[in-house]
C-alpha cells in the first residue's frame, strides 16, 4: 500500500480532522483519553516541518495509532451545526496554496483547544 496521498486527499484529512476535533470539543464524554493522544499529536506536530503535506501524514498516521476514524455523516451534522453558530473550519480559497491555512501553528493551536476542552 502507498502511503503517497494527493493533495484532495490532504486537504480532506486535514478538515475532518478539524471538524473531529470541534465535535471532541462539543462531546468530550465520547472520547475520555483524547486528551493523552492529543498530546502525542501535539508533540509531533511541533516536532515536524511547517508543511501541510507532512502535517496531513502526521494526522493520518496518528489517527490510524488511536483508531480514530470519520463518520462523513456525523462530520456533515457537525460541520452544519457550526455553520448554525457561525463557526467554519477554515479552508483554503480556490488558488490559495494550503500552508496559507492549514499550518502548523493553527493545527497546534486547534489540538491544544482540544486539550483544554477535555482536562
Amino acid at each position: 500500500m502507498s502511503d503517497r496521498i494527493s493533495n484532495s486527499d490532504l486537504l480532506q484529512t486535514i478538515e475532518d480532522f478539524l471538524t473531529y476535533l470541534e465535535q471532541c470539543q462539543t462531546y468530550p464524554q465520547n472520547n475520555p483519553k483524547l486528551s493523552e493522544h492529543l498530546q502525542v499529536l501535539e508533540d509531533q506536530l511541533t516536532a515536524a516541518e511547517d508543511k501541510t503535506l507532512k502535517l496531513a501524514k502526521i494526522i493520518k498516521s496518528w489517527c490510524n495509532e488511536y483508531q480514530i476514524t470519520f463518520n462523513p455523516e456525523e462530520l456533515i451534522i457537525v460541520r452544519a451545526h457550526m455553520k448554525q453558530q457561525g463557526q467554519t473550519i477554515p479552508k483554503p480559497a480556490e488558488g490559495e496554496r494550503p500552508e496559507t491555512v492549514y499550518n502548523k501553528a493553527l493545527l497546534v493551536a486547534r489540538v491544544q483547544q482540544a486539550k483544554q476542552a477535555h482536562s
